[in-house]
């Protein structure tokens, strides 16, 4: 296990001084690791970030879900455990930032059944009015992410234009899909003072079926991993949650029937204005950009292999080219 884990014996009795308790593996994303602490007869996961070391970003994130829980949810959401010291951030002795929530009980959606998209653009559509009410004393510390330049510290926007203009050898056979990475790069920048004018309000950033949880009866009960909260465009959280069921290897009418579904959803509480919908093809676009981006930095930062960048250089060509033939019948469908 990773060389952290000498540290939990350290971290966890902040959190229960007193108390007998034990840990078990859990399951983790491809940013942080997680592990079930028992306590109390209490289940509570502990969450290690390795994204990044700025406390700042935890700070942030966990100021606007302790404020998040105050407003009427209909679904649950992580709720930051407080030292002994008052504290919901710890410090390992590696460096490594370190906070414990309440445990959430659910399952992680397929989100094939439309029922249950419908169901996730609801919960999205109420998470997208309640951010809207939230305000923290706490600036946010992540930029929004039509900043593309700030995406990763190591990945300056000219830096990937070069790499995808003049790949490396080893990334010669993806040098198709990173010249058309390089032609939306260049496109996007023309576009930047268009998307500053749209409204923008706190969103959670990361709307995915990885950070939902449903319920026995298969509806949305639960929004978790809040990491990368911050105050961005509205109309970014439409373009995250839709962005997953855009696949070439899928049927194009089942595509736009869960699109359908999820924006029916997210109606309920949420108008998009006309220009917010026109944006939405672009907005797809920088997502899978971002995520390209993020994953090239903990590429060069020695975090992930050369294949899980691979991984996402072929995702986000395969998506920017999907766009360029659907987007006027993905806006029309968005505008129903």
């Amino acid at each position: 296990m990773k060389n952290y884990l000498s540290n939990i014996e350290e971290i966890v009795p902040l959190y229960f001084p007193y108390e007998n308790w034990e840990i078990a593996p859990g399951p983790s994303g491809e940013n942080n690791t997680t592990l079930f602490i028992l306590a109390n007869n209490e289940k509570y996961v502990l969450r290690i970030y390795q994204t990044h070391q700025d406390e700042d970003k935890v700070i942030y994130e966990h100021a606007v879900l302790l404020a998040l829980i105050e407003r009427p949810l209909s679904f649950s959401i992580p709720v930051p455990m407080k030292t002994i010291d008052g504290q919901t951030i710890v410090k390992t002795q590696s460096g490594y930032l370190a906070g414990l929530f309440k445990f959430i009980n659910g399952t992680n959606p397929a989100l094939e059944d439309l029922d249950q998209i419908n169901s996730f653009g609801k919960a999205a559509g109420q998470l997208t009015a309640e951010l809207a009410e939230v305000s923290v004393e706490q600036l946010p510390v992540y930029r929004p992410y039509y900043d593309l330049n700030s995406t990763h510290p190591r990945c300056s926007l000219d830096q990937i234009k070069d790499f995808s203009l003049n790949p490396p050898e080893d990334f010669v056979e993806l040098t198709q899909e990173l010249f058309i990475i390089y032609n939306q790069l260049v496109s996007f920048q023309e576009s930047v003072p268009f998307l500053k004018r749209l409204p923008h309000q706190l969103v959670h950033g990361d709307l995915n079926a990885s950070n939902i949880l449903t319920g026995r009866d298969g509806k949305i009960s639960a929004i978790l991993d809040f990491e990368f909260v911050t105050y961005d465009l509205r109309v970014m959280e439409v373009a995250v949650s839709i962005s997953d069921f855009i696949d070439d290897e899928e049927d194009e009418t089942v595509i736009f029937k869960k699109i359908t579904s999820f924006l029916m959803g997210y109606g309920i509480r949420i108008k998009l204005t006309e220009e917010e919908i026109h944006s939405l093809p672009l907005l797809i676009e920088i997502r899978s950009l971002d995520v390209f981006i993020h994953f090239l930095g903990r590429y060069w930062d020695g975090v992930d292999s050369i294949n899980t960048v691979k991984k996402y250089i072929r995702k986000v060509a395969q998506r920017v080219s999907w766009i360029s033939i659907h987007q006027d019948k993905l806006i029309k469908f968005c505008e129903k």
